[in-house]
């Protein structure tokens, strides 16, 4: 099979949580240009509409669907939305996500619980409603679970957050065991330092130079650097590929 077709995602219907900025624009980006219909759900609509159009600059077709992770009722509307105007979801890539940086003596509950909320329940909940629908329809699918190279590389000062992208690396294997015999595919893009709205507080000032230095390819990411993988993964071209962990680092996580 030639590149273009393993590659191609015409037909397909993506929905990509937290798609309005940051990575989660960058992947939908990838998976529109190569032909999916995609959905950008967030709770920033200002973001989202201004999404929406710079995926039809580019050639894509996009809308965008109002949800808040944390709200049950509002990602069974956001899949119904979406089915309404495009149809099934085929490909869901969570990628809705929040970060925490501070001591973890300095650490509450209600902050640590928010990020567990964020990151894995909500991550959960979105990825059982899209298998809901696979399994009601027959219909095989991908999961895409966007977890990162601190799901593994302890760093200072991010307990929360690495341990809620530790978690959601167990979820993912999970669910792909349990998903598996019905053709829905669950895996996860694992990226390194990418500068982005989620990422400020950990880049500023010099850390950003520290970081790029500490990456043997010497450079943060470009998000068009995970183009490759979410490509792979919701395509044809990763269809015997479950469980899976692809990292997008630039070497970061085999130098630590």
């Amino acid at each position: 099979m030639a590149a273009g077709e393993l590659f191609d995602m015409s037909g397909e219907v993506a929905l990509i949580t937290g798609g309005g900025t940051g990575i989660g624009f960058a992947l939908a980006r990838a998976l529109a240009i190569n032909g999916a219909t995609v959905a950008l759900a967030g709770n920033e609509p200002d973001s989202l509409q201004a999404a929406v159009e710079a995926i039809a600059a580019c050639g894509g077709r996009a809308i965008s669907v109002a949800l808040d992770v944390r709200q049950d009722e509002m990602i069974v509307s956001a899949f119904d939305q979406v089915e309404n105007a495009l149809g099934p979801v085929g490909v869901l890539v969570n990628s809705a996500g929040i970060a925490h940086r501070d001591k973890a003596t300095h650490l509450s509950r209600e902050t640590f619980q928010n990020v567990m909320s964020v990151n894995v329940d909500s991550a959960f909940m979105v990825a059982q409603e899209a298998a809901r629908r696979m399994i009601r329809d027959g219909r095989s699918g991908s999961i895409i679970n966007v977890s990162s190279i601190l799901s593994e590389v302890p760093v200072r000062q991010v307990a929360a957050y690495g341990t809620s992208k530790a978690a959601l690396s167990h979820l993912t294997r999970c669910l792909a065991l349990e998903w598996a015999k019905h053709n829905i595919r669950v895996n996860e893009i694992r990226p390194g330092w990418f500068d982005s709205a989620l990422t400020d507080r950990f880049l500023k000032g010099p850390a950003a130079k520290v970081m790029a230095s500490q990456t043997p390819l010497g450079r943060l990411g470009d998000f068009r650097d995970l183009d490759g993988a979410v490509l792979l993964l919701a395509s044809k071209a990763g269809v015997y590929m479950t469980g899976s962990a692809i990292t997008v680092d630039g070497g970061y996580s085999v130098n630590h």
